[in-house]
């Protein structure tokens, strides 16, 4: 959790800079990622959004309306980049894009020219950044969020009751959803190469894993309810994983209206608890597809299935809440790749 202290030493030092964006001057990368996703949440709970989150790309938005923007992207192997240009910047600055590593560009970099960009990786900050004297105060409303309110999302218990007292808006429940899915896909604090080691082994075996029969209806009633009444009339392919009762849509689904979207997500969160067993567990991913008029359901309780396809590693499931789910079933039902994980 960010501490006043460090908080307090960073904004002394925004009002002293007055020039290009030093490694030593950016906070933690955790820190500062968390402290955007409950701006992001707090802006979505007023139904603005100036600040965002993108749980498709792990990228966070920040616009002025100055015209300044800031960006922030988690990428494979726990790194991370920043990047942004001041209202105050030249007209024609240099391209800070220029000769930073090749893992640290994607398409969301490519999108707008930055005056400036830091990689962190191996717990560190480098930078590229010319002369713009306003990019540094880029980071000063993301500093100056809630400490506790960092901690509350951190430790997801960002429901719409707990976020009310840093937040008065109508959609407080869209907020917390922000925040929840912030946290199914926010790398964990490093394991060290070990563990990503042993995440990507068990995630290995999780692909090539059988589904043990559990005698599941193949079209259940309440989806092609759903189907019939709600859904889109067109075909589409929607896959969501579940863990901790958090849902966390593919980055490959179908774009869906947003009133089908939200009746179907109730409708898997109702299948997911009364499908669910004290032997057999809950499922971890589902999918429902449809040609326009027939819905079918997929199921993976002991697999993870070919067709929930993520950008990242860290989007799959991790660690420690495959090791929680396991813990939730007997041991007849678990499959052998759980011998491998932590104890919850």
């Amino acid at each position: 959790m960010p501490t006043e202290p460090r908080l307090a030493w960073r904004r002394c030092h925004l009002e002293a800079h007055n020039d290009c964006v030093e490694p030593e001057e950016l906070p933690d990368a955790d820190d500062l990622w968390w402290s955007w996703v409950v701006l992001a949440a707090l802006h979505r709970a007023v139904g603005d959004d100036a600040c965002g989150f993108d749980p498709q790309e792990l990228l966070l938005t920040l616009d002025g309306a100055d015209g300044s923007w800031l960006r922030m992207q988690h990428l494979h192997g726990r790194r991370s980049v920043l990047w942004g240009r001041s209202a105050v910047a030249p007209p024609s600055p240099p391209d800070a894009r220029r000769g930073v590593p090749d893992w640290a560009l994607s398409e969301a970099t490519a999108e707008r020219r930055p005056t400036f960009l830091a990689w962190h990786v191996h717990g560190e900050w480098d930078t590229s950044s010319y002369a713009d004297e306003g990019a540094i105060h880029l980071l000063r409303p993301l500093l100056t969020v809630d400490p506790r309110a960092v901690e509350l999302v951190r430790s997801g218990r960002a429901t719409p009751a707990n976020l009310a007292p840093y937040a008065s808006g109508e959609h407080l429940e869209e907020a917390a959803e922000l925040a929840r899915r912030a946290g199914a896909v926010a790398p964990r604090r490093s394991r060290g190469l070990v563990g990503s080691r042993l995440r990507d082994q068990i995630h290995g075996q999780m692909r090539d894993a059988t589904e043990a029969d559990r005698m599941l209806m193949q079209r259940p009633p309440s989806l092609v309810q759903w189907s019939r009444v709600n859904g889109p009339g067109i075909p589409f392919e929607y896959a969501v994983m579940v863990m901790r009762d958090r849902m966390t849509p593919a980055p490959t689904n179908t774009k869906i209206p947003d009133p089908a979207l939200h009746s179907l997500t109730n409708v898997l969160h109702a299948l997911h608890r009364d499908e669910a067993t004290e032997e057999a567990g809950a499922w971890l991913f589902a999918r429902v597809t449809s040609d326009g008029v027939v819905v079918r359901f997929d199921r993976a309780f002991d697999s993870w299935p070919a067709w929930f396809q993520v950008h990242h590693s860290e989007q799959g499931p991790s660690l420690e809440d495959l090791a929680w789910e396991m813990s939730q079933r007997t041991q007849a039902w678990r499959p052998t790749w759980a011998s491998l994980l932590p104890r919850s």
